[in-house]
Protein backbone atom coordinates (compact mmCIF):
# COMPACT_ATOMS: atom_id res chain seq x y z
CA UNK A 1 0.00 0.00 0.00
CA UNK A 2 2.58 2.33 1.08
CA UNK A 3 4.58 1.73 -2.40
CA UNK A 4 1.44 2.59 -4.23
CA UNK A 5 0.85 5.86 -2.63
CA UNK A 6 4.23 6.97 -3.12
CA UNK A 7 4.00 6.35 -6.98
CA UNK A 8 1.19 8.23 -7.16
CA UNK A 9 2.61 10.85 -5.40
CA UNK A 10 5.75 10.64 -7.49
CA UNK A 11 3.97 10.52 -10.96
CA UNK A 12 1.32 13.37 -9.70
CA UNK A 13 3.46 16.24 -10.79
CA UNK A 14 4.45 15.19 -14.23
CA UNK A 15 1.47 14.49 -14.92
CA UNK A 16 0.36 17.62 -14.30
CA UNK A 17 3.30 19.11 -16.01
CA UNK A 18 1.67 16.77 -19.34
CA UNK A 19 -1.44 18.44 -18.21
CA UNK A 20 -0.25 22.42 -18.29
CA UNK A 21 1.43 21.67 -21.64
CA UNK A 22 -1.27 19.73 -23.81
CA UNK A 23 -4.50 21.39 -22.10
CA UNK A 24 -6.09 24.81 -24.38
CA UNK A 25 -6.52 27.28 -22.75
CA UNK A 26 -3.42 27.89 -20.60
CA UNK A 27 -5.04 28.85 -17.21
CA UNK A 28 -6.87 25.26 -17.54
CA UNK A 29 -3.91 23.50 -18.06
CA UNK A 30 -2.16 25.57 -14.87
CA UNK A 31 -5.48 24.50 -13.11
CA UNK A 32 -4.96 20.96 -13.92
CA UNK A 33 -1.17 20.98 -12.66
CA UNK A 34 -2.10 22.80 -9.19
CA UNK A 35 -4.57 19.93 -8.57
CA UNK A 36 -2.41 17.19 -9.87
CA UNK A 37 0.12 18.76 -7.19
CA UNK A 38 -2.59 18.78 -4.32
CA UNK A 39 -3.61 14.82 -5.48
CA UNK A 40 0.54 14.21 -4.83
CA UNK A 41 0.09 15.77 -1.57
CA UNK A 42 -2.89 14.02 0.08
CA UNK A 43 -0.98 10.67 -1.59
CA UNK A 44 2.29 11.20 0.36
CA UNK A 45 0.80 12.22 3.49
CA UNK A 46 -1.63 9.12 3.29
CA UNK A 47 1.90 7.23 2.88
CA UNK A 48 3.40 9.21 6.02
CA UNK A 49 0.37 8.06 7.99
CA UNK A 50 0.42 4.08 7.33
CA UNK A 51 4.48 4.41 7.91
CA UNK A 52 3.64 6.36 10.89
CA UNK A 53 0.98 3.69 12.24
CA UNK A 54 2.99 0.90 11.53
CA UNK A 55 1.04 0.05 8.39
CA UNK A 56 3.47 -1.26 6.35
CA UNK A 57 6.98 -2.95 6.63
CA UNK A 58 10.27 -1.64 8.22
CA UNK A 59 12.34 -1.81 5.41
CA UNK A 60 9.63 0.16 3.08
CA UNK A 61 10.35 2.01 -0.50
CA UNK A 62 11.11 4.87 1.62
CA UNK A 63 12.70 6.73 5.39
CA UNK A 64 11.19 8.83 7.60
CA UNK A 65 12.98 11.76 6.26
CA UNK A 66 11.56 10.93 2.75
CA UNK A 67 8.14 10.84 3.61
CA UNK A 68 8.95 14.44 5.62
CA UNK A 69 10.46 15.48 2.65
CA UNK A 70 8.01 14.67 0.16
CA UNK A 71 5.19 15.67 1.71
CA UNK A 72 6.78 19.12 2.61
CA UNK A 73 7.62 19.23 -1.56
CA UNK A 74 4.58 18.73 -2.91
CA UNK A 75 2.32 20.62 -0.38
CA UNK A 76 4.32 23.64 -0.75
CA UNK A 77 4.56 23.02 -4.76
CA UNK A 78 0.48 22.85 -4.92
CA UNK A 79 0.32 25.98 -2.30
CA UNK A 80 2.11 27.94 -4.63
CA UNK A 81 0.85 26.61 -8.14
CA UNK A 82 -2.64 27.37 -6.57
CA UNK A 83 -1.35 30.95 -5.62
CA UNK A 84 0.31 31.49 -9.05
CA UNK A 85 -3.34 30.67 -10.90
CA UNK A 86 -4.37 34.17 -9.90
CA UNK A 87 -0.90 36.03 -10.11
CA UNK A 88 -0.49 34.83 -13.72
CA UNK A 89 -3.78 34.70 -14.97
CA UNK A 90 -3.93 36.44 -18.53
CA UNK A 91 0.43 36.13 -18.78
CA UNK A 92 1.87 35.46 -21.43
CA UNK A 93 3.91 32.96 -19.74
CA UNK A 94 1.38 31.44 -17.26
CA UNK A 95 2.02 27.99 -19.31
CA UNK A 96 5.76 27.87 -18.96
CA UNK A 97 5.32 28.63 -15.61
CA UNK A 98 2.91 25.40 -14.67
CA UNK A 99 5.12 23.32 -16.79
CA UNK A 100 8.34 23.73 -15.69
CA UNK A 101 7.17 23.96 -11.77
CA UNK A 102 5.87 20.79 -12.26
CA UNK A 103 8.81 19.11 -13.83
CA UNK A 104 10.41 21.15 -10.80
CA UNK A 105 8.70 19.44 -8.07
CA UNK A 106 8.91 16.12 -9.53
CA UNK A 107 12.13 16.32 -10.35
CA UNK A 108 12.42 17.45 -6.22
CA UNK A 109 10.04 14.94 -5.40
CA UNK A 110 12.22 12.01 -6.95
CA UNK A 111 15.74 13.95 -5.42
CA UNK A 112 13.86 13.39 -1.92
CA UNK A 113 13.06 9.70 -2.27
CA UNK A 114 15.90 8.49 -4.54
CA UNK A 115 17.43 5.76 -2.54
CA UNK A 116 20.48 5.00 -5.09
CA UNK A 117 23.41 7.42 -5.90
CA UNK A 118 22.13 7.01 -10.02
CA UNK A 119 18.97 8.07 -9.16
CA UNK A 120 19.49 10.57 -6.62
CA UNK A 121 22.55 12.26 -9.15
CA UNK A 122 19.73 12.25 -12.11
CA UNK A 123 16.89 13.53 -10.29
CA UNK A 124 19.52 16.63 -8.55
CA UNK A 125 20.84 17.32 -12.51
CA UNK A 126 16.99 17.25 -13.48
CA UNK A 127 15.78 19.63 -10.30
CA UNK A 128 18.57 22.31 -11.40
CA UNK A 129 17.78 21.98 -14.85
CA UNK A 130 14.23 22.86 -14.22
CA UNK A 131 15.22 25.80 -12.03
CA UNK A 132 16.94 27.30 -14.40
CA UNK A 133 14.31 26.87 -17.22
CA UNK A 134 11.53 27.97 -14.83
CA UNK A 135 13.48 31.60 -13.68
CA UNK A 136 13.58 32.03 -17.61
CA UNK A 137 10.04 32.62 -17.39
CA UNK A 138 10.69 36.30 -18.09
CA UNK A 139 13.37 35.80 -20.17
CA UNK A 140 12.81 38.79 -22.35
CA UNK A 141 14.30 41.11 -19.43
CA UNK A 142 17.63 41.38 -19.26
CA UNK A 143 17.44 41.05 -15.44
CA UNK A 144 15.95 37.65 -16.03
CA UNK A 145 18.40 36.59 -18.27
CA UNK A 146 21.08 37.25 -15.87
CA UNK A 147 19.56 35.38 -13.41
CA UNK A 148 19.42 32.73 -15.77
CA UNK A 149 23.09 33.08 -16.90
CA UNK A 150 24.36 33.08 -12.97
CA UNK A 151 22.23 30.47 -11.55
CA UNK A 152 23.09 27.96 -14.75
CA UNK A 153 26.96 28.66 -14.63
CA UNK A 154 26.64 27.85 -10.60
CA UNK A 155 25.16 24.70 -10.71
CA UNK A 156 27.45 23.25 -13.77
CA UNK A 157 30.28 24.05 -12.18
CA UNK A 158 29.06 22.76 -8.67
CA UNK A 159 26.93 19.73 -10.22
CA UNK A 160 29.96 18.30 -11.79
CA UNK A 161 31.64 17.20 -8.81
CA UNK A 162 28.74 15.40 -7.59
CA UNK A 163 28.16 13.61 -11.20
CA UNK A 164 32.14 12.72 -11.28
CA UNK A 165 31.69 11.48 -7.43
CA UNK A 166 28.67 9.42 -9.31
CA UNK A 167 30.49 7.82 -11.46
CA UNK A 168 33.41 7.11 -9.18
CA UNK A 169 31.52 4.93 -6.78
CA UNK A 170 29.29 3.24 -9.25
CA UNK A 171 32.66 2.05 -10.58
CA UNK A 172 33.49 1.22 -7.42
CA UNK A 173 30.24 -0.86 -6.71
CA UNK A 174 30.24 -2.51 -9.49
CA UNK A 175 26.98 -1.25 -10.46
CA UNK A 176 24.38 1.41 -8.33
CA UNK A 177 25.11 1.44 -4.66
CA UNK A 178 22.52 2.00 -2.23
CA UNK A 179 22.58 5.42 -0.26
CA UNK A 180 22.38 3.20 2.82
CA UNK A 181 25.62 1.25 1.47
CA UNK A 182 27.85 4.43 0.96
CA UNK A 183 30.15 3.35 4.19
CA UNK A 184 30.68 0.28 2.88
CA UNK A 185 31.68 0.89 -0.44
CA UNK A 186 33.76 4.08 0.61
CA UNK A 187 35.73 1.51 2.49
CA UNK A 188 37.18 -0.31 -0.30
CA UNK A 189 38.68 3.53 -1.84
CA UNK A 190 41.65 4.42 -0.63
CA UNK A 191 41.89 6.74 2.06
CA UNK A 192 43.22 9.82 -0.14
CA UNK A 193 40.28 9.13 -2.97
CA UNK A 194 37.20 9.04 -0.23
CA UNK A 195 38.37 12.94 1.08
CA UNK A 196 38.32 13.75 -2.20
CA UNK A 197 34.50 12.23 -3.15
CA UNK A 198 33.51 13.54 0.36
CA UNK A 199 34.92 16.86 -0.78
CA UNK A 200 32.73 16.82 -4.49
CA UNK A 201 29.68 15.97 -2.51
CA UNK A 202 30.56 19.17 -0.35
CA UNK A 203 31.03 21.23 -3.48
CA UNK A 204 27.46 20.54 -4.95
CA UNK A 205 25.84 20.61 -1.67
CA UNK A 206 27.48 24.54 -1.10
CA UNK A 207 26.58 25.40 -4.89
CA UNK A 208 22.52 24.29 -4.83
CA UNK A 209 22.14 26.23 -1.28
CA UNK A 210 23.95 29.91 -2.35
CA UNK A 211 26.61 29.09 0.16
CA UNK A 212 30.09 30.69 -0.51
CA UNK A 213 31.61 31.23 -3.03
CA UNK A 214 28.53 30.23 -4.58
CA UNK A 215 26.46 33.21 -2.99
CA UNK A 216 25.86 35.16 -6.26
CA UNK A 217 23.76 33.44 -8.22
CA UNK A 218 20.80 33.72 -5.64
CA UNK A 219 20.45 37.22 -5.83
CA UNK A 220 20.20 37.48 -9.08
CA UNK A 221 17.03 35.84 -9.54
CA UNK A 222 15.23 38.48 -8.10
CA UNK A 223 13.70 39.88 -11.38
CA UNK A 224 11.28 35.98 -10.91
CA UNK A 225 8.02 36.18 -10.43
CA UNK A 226 7.08 36.07 -6.62
CA UNK A 227 5.51 31.78 -7.52
CA UNK A 228 9.38 31.39 -9.03
CA UNK A 229 11.05 32.93 -6.04
CA UNK A 230 8.54 31.05 -3.22
CA UNK A 231 9.34 27.47 -5.42
CA UNK A 232 12.85 28.32 -4.80
CA UNK A 233 13.56 29.71 -1.73
CA UNK A 234 11.03 27.30 -0.10
CA UNK A 235 12.45 24.35 -1.42
CA UNK A 236 15.30 24.41 -4.01
CA UNK A 237 18.26 25.96 -2.05
CA UNK A 238 17.34 23.34 0.81
CA UNK A 239 18.34 20.36 -1.37
CA UNK A 240 21.49 21.25 -0.45
CA UNK A 241 21.45 19.82 3.38
CA UNK A 242 18.99 16.83 1.66
CA UNK A 243 22.46 15.82 -0.61
CA UNK A 244 24.91 15.93 2.60
CA UNK A 245 22.22 14.11 5.03
CA UNK A 246 21.94 11.31 2.16
CA UNK A 247 25.51 10.97 1.59
CA UNK A 248 26.24 11.49 5.32
CA UNK A 249 27.83 7.91 5.14
CA UNK A 250 30.56 9.20 2.42
CA UNK A 251 30.92 12.70 3.87
CA UNK A 252 30.64 12.29 7.82
CA UNK A 253 33.77 10.36 8.82
CA UNK A 254 35.88 12.83 6.84
CA UNK A 255 36.84 16.01 9.72
CA UNK A 256 38.05 18.44 6.73
CA UNK A 257 34.93 18.22 4.33
CA UNK A 258 32.34 18.65 7.55
CA UNK A 259 34.70 21.47 8.81
CA UNK A 260 34.41 23.20 5.04
CA UNK A 261 30.75 22.47 5.42
CA UNK A 262 30.46 24.69 8.56
CA UNK A 263 33.19 27.29 7.62
CA UNK A 264 31.04 27.99 4.54
CA UNK A 265 27.74 28.09 6.35
CA UNK A 266 29.11 30.30 9.00
CA UNK A 267 30.69 32.43 6.10
CA UNK A 268 27.27 32.54 4.54
CA UNK A 269 25.55 33.59 7.43
CA UNK A 270 27.71 36.12 8.61
CA UNK A 271 28.17 37.78 5.04
CA UNK A 272 24.63 37.38 4.26
CA UNK A 273 23.15 39.42 7.53
CA UNK A 274 25.18 42.17 7.17
CA UNK A 275 23.94 42.46 3.40
CA UNK A 276 20.48 42.01 4.45
CA UNK A 277 20.69 44.96 6.74
CA UNK A 278 21.76 47.62 3.75
CA UNK A 279 18.76 46.31 1.28
CA UNK A 280 15.83 48.22 1.00
CA UNK A 281 13.66 46.23 -1.14
CA UNK A 282 11.62 43.32 0.30
CA UNK A 283 12.89 40.77 -2.02
CA UNK A 284 16.37 41.35 -1.76
CA UNK A 285 16.12 41.79 2.10
CA UNK A 286 14.31 38.04 1.73
CA UNK A 287 16.95 37.08 -0.67
CA UNK A 288 19.53 37.39 1.73
CA UNK A 289 17.64 35.96 4.39
CA UNK A 290 17.26 32.86 3.01
CA UNK A 291 21.35 32.53 2.16
CA UNK A 292 21.60 33.25 5.55
CA UNK A 293 19.20 30.73 6.98
CA UNK A 294 20.76 28.22 4.55
CA UNK A 295 24.25 29.07 6.18
CA UNK A 296 22.95 28.36 9.74
CA UNK A 297 21.19 24.92 8.00
CA UNK A 298 24.26 24.46 6.83
CA UNK A 299 26.48 25.10 9.94
CA UNK A 300 23.86 22.19 11.83
CA UNK A 301 24.74 19.90 9.02
CA UNK A 302 28.87 20.63 9.61
CA UNK A 303 27.91 19.97 13.00
CA UNK A 304 26.91 16.47 12.33
CA UNK A 305 22.88 17.67 14.09
CA UNK A 306 21.25 16.62 11.03
CA UNK A 307 18.09 16.60 13.03
CA UNK A 308 17.94 20.42 13.76
CA UNK A 309 18.80 20.66 10.32
CA UNK A 310 15.95 19.28 9.23
CA UNK A 311 13.91 20.67 11.20
CA UNK A 312 15.11 24.16 9.74
CA UNK A 313 14.57 23.01 6.41
CA UNK A 314 10.98 22.26 6.90
CA UNK A 315 10.54 25.27 8.99
CA UNK A 316 12.64 27.54 6.68
CA UNK A 317 10.47 26.53 3.63
CA UNK A 318 7.18 26.70 5.41
CA UNK A 319 8.00 30.87 6.59
CA UNK A 320 9.35 31.74 3.57
CA UNK A 321 7.09 31.03 1.52
CA UNK A 322 5.02 32.79 3.53
CA UNK A 323 6.60 35.48 3.27
CA UNK A 324 6.95 35.34 -0.60
CA UNK A 325 3.35 34.57 -1.04
CA UNK A 326 2.66 37.75 0.93
CA UNK A 327 5.58 40.37 -0.38
CA UNK A 328 2.81 42.39 -1.66
CA UNK A 329 1.19 43.05 1.73
CA UNK A 330 4.79 43.82 2.99
CA UNK A 331 5.39 46.28 0.38
CA UNK A 332 2.47 48.28 1.65
CA UNK A 333 2.98 47.59 5.30
CA UNK A 334 6.35 48.64 5.24
CA UNK A 335 5.62 51.95 3.58
CA UNK A 336 2.30 52.56 6.26
CA UNK A 337 5.39 52.34 8.86
CA UNK A 338 7.37 54.98 7.42
CA UNK A 339 4.51 57.22 8.26
CA UNK A 340 4.65 56.80 11.56
CA UNK A 341 6.53 58.84 13.82
CA UNK A 342 9.83 57.75 14.82
CA UNK A 343 10.20 56.85 17.81
CA UNK A 344 11.73 58.28 21.11
CA UNK A 345 15.45 56.44 21.49
CA UNK A 346 15.91 54.58 24.37
CA UNK A 347 18.14 55.72 27.71
CA UNK A 348 20.88 54.05 28.94
CA UNK A 349 18.71 53.22 31.77
CA UNK A 350 16.44 51.43 29.17
CA UNK A 351 19.06 49.59 27.42
CA UNK A 352 20.96 48.08 30.45
CA UNK A 353 16.94 47.42 32.05
CA UNK A 354 16.26 45.32 28.40
CA UNK A 355 19.78 43.32 28.74
CA UNK A 356 19.22 42.05 31.54
CA UNK A 357 15.57 41.03 31.51
CA UNK A 358 15.85 39.86 27.92
CA UNK A 359 18.98 37.54 29.00
CA UNK A 360 17.61 36.07 32.39
CA UNK A 361 13.96 35.78 30.32
CA UNK A 362 15.04 34.20 27.73
CA UNK A 363 17.93 32.12 29.39
CA UNK A 364 15.92 30.96 31.90
CA UNK A 365 12.69 29.71 29.86
CA UNK A 366 14.83 27.79 26.94
CA UNK A 367 16.90 25.63 30.11
CA UNK A 368 13.69 25.05 31.72
CA UNK A 369 12.24 23.44 28.57
CA UNK A 370 15.31 21.57 28.01
CA UNK A 371 15.32 20.04 31.24
CA UNK A 372 11.72 19.11 30.98
CA UNK A 373 11.06 18.45 27.47
CA UNK A 374 14.28 16.95 26.38
CA UNK A 375 17.04 16.22 29.73
CA UNK A 376 18.87 14.36 27.64
CA UNK A 377 22.24 16.48 26.28
CA UNK A 378 24.87 16.58 23.73
CA UNK A 379 27.54 19.34 23.32
CA UNK A 380 26.08 19.47 20.02
CA UNK A 381 22.60 20.15 20.86
CA UNK A 382 23.33 22.55 24.11
CA UNK A 383 25.99 24.52 21.76
CA UNK A 384 22.58 24.78 19.08
CA UNK A 385 20.41 26.05 22.32
CA UNK A 386 23.18 27.67 23.14
CA UNK A 387 23.57 29.66 19.19
CA UNK A 388 19.39 30.20 19.01
CA UNK A 389 19.69 31.68 22.89
CA UNK A 390 21.68 34.39 21.59
CA UNK A 391 19.68 35.23 18.53
CA UNK A 392 16.58 35.66 21.02
CA UNK A 393 17.83 37.59 23.35
CA UNK A 394 19.02 40.04 20.84
CA UNK A 395 15.46 40.11 19.60
CA UNK A 396 14.09 40.41 23.02
CA UNK A 397 16.28 42.93 24.42
CA UNK A 398 15.39 45.18 21.06
CA UNK A 399 11.94 44.55 21.60
CA UNK A 400 12.13 45.94 24.99
CA UNK A 401 13.91 48.80 24.15
CA UNK A 402 11.51 49.94 22.20
CA UNK A 403 8.94 49.85 24.70
CA UNK A 404 9.33 48.79 28.21
CA UNK A 405 6.31 47.53 29.92
CA UNK A 406 5.04 44.68 31.84
CA UNK A 407 2.74 44.32 29.30
CA UNK A 408 5.94 43.82 26.74
CA UNK A 409 7.92 41.73 29.05
CA UNK A 410 4.87 39.46 29.57
CA UNK A 411 4.26 39.12 25.62
CA UNK A 412 8.24 38.57 25.65
CA UNK A 413 8.22 35.42 27.69
CA UNK A 414 5.26 34.38 26.11
CA UNK A 415 6.66 34.48 22.55
CA UNK A 416 10.11 32.83 23.74
CA UNK A 417 8.06 30.16 25.83
CA UNK A 418 6.35 29.33 22.71
CA UNK A 419 8.63 29.30 19.88
CA UNK A 420 11.68 28.32 22.06
CA UNK A 421 9.71 24.83 23.77
CA UNK A 422 8.58 24.09 20.49
CA UNK A 423 11.61 24.32 19.10
CA UNK A 424 12.89 21.94 21.51
CA UNK A 425 10.64 19.47 21.11
CA UNK A 426 10.32 19.85 17.23
CA UNK A 427 14.55 18.82 17.17
CA UNK A 428 13.77 15.97 19.94
CA UNK A 429 11.33 14.34 17.86
CA UNK A 430 13.17 14.71 14.54
CA UNK A 431 16.25 12.98 16.35
CA UNK A 432 14.77 9.92 17.36
CA UNK A 433 13.38 9.71 13.27
CA UNK A 434 17.29 10.78 11.60
CA UNK A 435 19.83 9.12 14.14
CA UNK A 436 23.42 11.02 13.14
CA UNK A 437 25.74 8.38 11.87
CA UNK A 438 28.04 6.70 13.80
CA UNK A 439 31.81 7.68 13.16
CA UNK A 440 30.65 11.50 12.45
CA UNK A 441 33.86 13.83 12.67
CA UNK A 442 32.53 17.02 13.19
CA UNK A 443 34.46 20.24 14.45
CA UNK A 444 33.82 21.15 18.06
CA UNK A 445 30.47 22.42 18.34
CA UNK A 446 31.35 25.45 20.58
CA UNK A 447 33.34 26.70 17.07
CA UNK A 448 29.44 28.21 17.16
CA UNK A 449 30.64 30.96 19.73
CA UNK A 450 32.60 32.51 16.69
CA UNK A 451 29.39 33.44 14.58
CA UNK A 452 27.15 33.66 17.36
CA UNK A 453 29.68 37.06 18.44
CA UNK A 454 29.70 38.52 14.97
CA UNK A 455 26.31 38.01 14.73
CA UNK A 456 25.44 40.35 17.99
CA UNK A 457 28.28 42.79 17.16
CA UNK A 458 26.29 43.28 13.79
CA UNK A 459 23.66 43.94 15.86
CA UNK A 460 25.38 46.11 18.11
CA UNK A 461 26.60 47.87 15.21
CA UNK A 462 23.31 48.55 13.24
CA UNK A 463 21.47 49.78 16.96
CA UNK A 464 23.94 52.25 17.65
CA UNK A 465 26.13 54.73 15.95
CA UNK A 466 28.17 55.24 19.40
CA UNK A 467 28.99 51.17 19.11
CA UNK A 468 32.61 51.09 16.99
CA UNK A 469 31.55 54.07 14.72
CA UNK A 470 34.71 53.60 12.60
CA UNK A 471 34.41 49.76 12.01
CA UNK A 472 30.41 50.09 11.63
CA UNK A 473 31.06 52.79 9.21
CA UNK A 474 33.79 50.58 6.96
CA UNK A 475 30.95 47.23 7.17
CA UNK A 476 28.16 49.32 6.05
CA UNK A 477 30.33 50.66 3.04
CA UNK A 478 31.08 47.59 1.89
CA UNK A 479 27.85 45.38 2.79
CA UNK A 480 26.52 48.39 0.39
CA UNK A 481 29.24 47.62 -2.62
CA UNK A 482 28.44 44.29 -1.74
CA UNK A 483 24.30 44.51 -2.30
CA UNK A 484 24.63 46.22 -5.72
CA UNK A 485 24.11 43.95 -8.49
CA UNK A 486 25.41 44.74 -11.96
CA UNK A 487 22.11 45.64 -14.22
CA UNK A 488 22.19 44.74 -17.78
CA UNK A 489 21.77 47.46 -20.23
CA UNK A 490 19.33 46.20 -23.23
CA UNK A 491 22.73 46.61 -25.64
CA UNK A 492 24.06 43.66 -23.35
CA UNK A 493 26.81 45.57 -21.41
CA UNK A 494 25.95 45.90 -17.40
CA UNK A 495 25.87 48.89 -15.02
CA UNK A 496 26.16 48.65 -11.53
CA UNK A 497 22.63 49.09 -9.43
CA UNK A 498 22.76 50.68 -6.37
CA UNK A 499 19.71 49.52 -3.61
CA UNK A 500 17.26 52.19 -3.80
CA UNK A 501 15.78 54.72 -0.96
CA UNK A 502 12.92 53.78 -1.85
CA UNK A 503 10.56 51.44 -1.38
CA UNK A 504 8.02 50.42 -4.62
CA UNK A 505 4.72 50.39 -3.42
CA UNK A 506 2.32 47.75 -4.35
CA UNK A 507 -0.57 49.01 -5.81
Amino acid sequence: MELVLIVVALATPWVGTVLAAALRPAELGARAAAWAAGVGTVAAVAAGLAATLGLTSPDGPADALAHVMLILVLGLSALIQAYALRYLRGDLRQRWFAVWAGALTGSTAALVTAQTVVVFTLAWVAAGLSLVLLLATYRSLPQARQGVRRAAWSFALADAPLVLAAIVLVVAAGGDARLDDLATVAATLPDATAVILALLVVIAALGRSAQMPFHRWLPATLSAPTPVSALLHAGVVNAGAILLIRFSPLAAPIALAMAVVFAAGAATLVYATVVRLVKTDVKGRLVYSTAGQMGFMMMAVGLGAFAAAVFHLVAHGLYKSTLFLSAGTGVAAGAEKRAWPAPSPATAKTTAAAALIGSALTIGVLALGKAVIAPSATPVSLALLAFLACTAIVAVVAGLRRRMSLRTVAASAVVVAVLGLSYIAAVGWFEQLIPTPTGTQAPSPWLLVIPAALLVGIELMSRSSRFAPALSSAVYARALAASTVPTPDPGGATRPRTPSLTKEVAP
